[in-house]
């Protein structure tokens, strides 16, 4: 797979790059260097992009990002993006993978498919009511998943709430998933939730079936 760094300001200001990020955006390094992120973001990204600059904290755990980068062509492409804080002097360090590691489908799509179960699932509580549209280990993961995609750093008390359930039950949640090797918690268990790498594969295989569905499975019997 893929994959790029480049080094820059607090602000977004790319000081550095190597040939990965230079290939990724379709541009030379002497048209890279001093060009804010903003530049090379696509609009539709940009203000998901600000949110992540402002979450960043010194030294804390890498945030993800899924976002997309527009080339010299008017095209775009998505990546996904580990973004860290250090200070003195103060920088972000970002690292990005593109194309697959064997996704069916590009992080844009993926993120897009999170998107379509969270408005089926308000919808369904609109027509139904939050007793009947009870799903908690999906709409945890889902509310997980859609954090990380947006740059946001999601606490229990957050995914909680998206979930509609308490932070007691959530918390017991975690566990099992912290258990089962899907999720990583920071420190206190309050703090900040992600997904680890083989959980966040599995997610990102089961988002790929919302436009992955078989003739077979359309077949009513």
């Amino acid at each position: 797979m893929p994959s790029g760094h480049c080094i820059s300001t607090l602000e977004g200001v790319i000081l550095k790059a190597d040939q990965g990020f230079l290939d990724l955006i379709q541009r030379s390094e002497d048209a890279v260097i001093g060009l804010s992120y903003k530049a090379i973001t696509d609009p539709r990204d940009l203000e998901r992009s600000a949110r992540m600059l402002l979450a960043l904290e010194d030294g804390a755990a890498p945030v993800r990002l899924q976002k997309r980068y527009i080339r010299p062509d008017g095209s775009s492409i998505a990546a996904n993006l580990l973004v860290t804080r250090f200070a003195d002097p103060g920088r972000l360090i970002s690292t990005l993978f593109w194309q697959d590691n064997g996704r069916a489908l590009p992080p844009a799509r993926l993120w897009e498919a999170a998107l379509r179960i969270r408005y089926v699932h308000t919808a369904r509580i609109k027509l139904f009511g939050d007793e009947l549209s009870t799903d908690p280990i999906g709409s945890l993961l889902v509310g997980i998943y859609l954090a990380e995609a947006e740059g946001r750093n999601i606490s229990l008390a957050e995914v909680a709430a998206y979930s509609k359930i308490s932070s007691s039950t959530a918390a017991r949640w975690m566990i099992v998933l912290q258990k089962r090797g899907v999720v990583q918690l920071d420190g206190d268990l309050g703090r900040s939730i992600q997904f680890t790498q083989a959980g966040l594969n599995k997610m990102e295989a089961m988002l790929a079936t919302v436009y992955q569905v078989p003739d077979a499975a359309l077949i009513v019997a």
